[in-house]
């Protein structure tokens, strides 16, 4: 396995050695190869750490503040648990103000701040459906117009 220096991963993810040693002193990202051990301990960093930081200072940069990250990152972690990699394997959505989680599922999106799942809903099968329905009955009728009005008399016979 290769191992980066935080010198290395500092040049590599683009943020300050200050900032490695902040995020480990505080749990927030810690070295997985090697964590300081004190004093002139050295650190060594995964690759995938680095794709952890990489993240991370793409969130941060995107007006995210650590503490919403921290808060995202946590419930993704342990979700993906059985992940070798679990950042590397998701797709992060965002407004700019919320994070999202695209899943194996497309149509469900994870609310990353509430580890709850919203469905994506997308209508144009339904408009697809709903103009063949249409078309088919315009057909079998043989009137467009009065089969329109059918169509509606039907639908209010039956709420």
């Amino acid at each position: 396995m290769d191992t980066y220096d935080s010198k290395t991963a500092s040049r590599i993810v683009g943020v300050s050695l200050r900032q490695l040693q902040y995020w480990d002193e505080r749990d927030f990202i810690r070295p997985s190869a090697q964590p300081a051990e004190g004093r002139g301990t050295k650190r060594l960093y995964s690759f995938h750490d680095l794709v952890c930081l990489k993240v991370v200072k793409d969130l941060a940069r995107r007006g995210f503040t650590l503490q919403k990250i921290r808060r995202c990152l946590k419930p993704l972690k342990e979700m993906n648990a059985h992940t070798e990699r679990p950042t590397e394997s998701l797709k992060y959505l965002t407004d700019g103000e919320e994070l999202f989680v695209l899943t194996n599922d497309r149509r469900r999106i994870l609310d990353a701040m509430e580890r709850r799942f919203l469905v994506s809903l997308g209508i144009g099968h339904l408009v697809r459906e709903l103009d063949g329905q249409v078309k088919r009955l315009e057909r079998d009728l043989g009137k467009p117009g009065r089969a329109l009005r059918e169509l509606g008399e039907k639908r209010r016979g039956s709420a």
